[in-house]
């Protein structure tokens, strides 16, 4: 018998991040998050704050998805050759890939579907705020970050944002706090 999970954000009960959370917030473009399944258990995973902190925030865990997602206006947030590309036209459902970047590689492969869509990559040398995984290239963000930052270029308002990114930020605190390397 494992110790004892909360079935809304699925951490072990002694880190639950359900106090931490803001009522979900609202936004327009619905993001839908694609997991791959050996993510989903890791502990510093922010996907789940994402889905429960947003309104129009979805999961699905696998390796394989149906290629009826890529309704029309969806696109895939994940960087071209190019840098920053601009936002797709009539953009309703924005596509994330939640994994480390082999597994992301490893979904885009077994997705082909997925390399159709139009792209959207976000600005070059956005700030992570995630301290919790070392990134190994700038511009490598959680899907939190990456999540929120495309909400705030796609739509603007950065600032009503601002109880998810705290909620994220007391996640990281306390993720540090917990292997000893709180930082001040």
């Amino acid at each position: 018998m494992g110790r004892p999970v909360c079935p809304r954000c699925e951490r072990p009960a002694s880190t639950c991040l359900c106090a931490t959370l803001p009522a979900p917030l609202a936004h327009g473009t619905e993001l839908l998050i694609l997991q791959h399944p050996a993510e989903a258990g890791h502990a510093k995973n922010t996907a789940a704050l994402l889905t429960l902190g947003l309104q129009s925030a979805r999961l699905l865990r696998g390796e394989c998805f149906d290629p009826a997602l890529a309704v029309a206006g969806t696109a895939l947030l994940y960087p071209g050759t190019s840098g920053a590309a601009a936002a797709p036209a009539g953009l309703r459902r924005l596509i994330l890939l939640d994994g480390s970047w082999r597994q992301s590689r490893r979904l885009l492969a077994a997705n082909p579907w997925l390399a159709l869509l139009p792209r959207l990559a976000l600005p070059s040398g956005l700030p992570g705020r995630y301290a919790l995984r070392r990134a190994h290239r700038p511009g490598q963000l959680s899907t939190l970050e990456a999540g929120l930052h495309a909400l705030a270029l796609l739509e603007g308002g950065a600032e009503r944002f601002a109880p998810l990114w705290a909620a994220f930020d007391r996640f990281v605190q306390a993720g540090l706090a917990r292997r000893g390397g709180l930082r001040g």
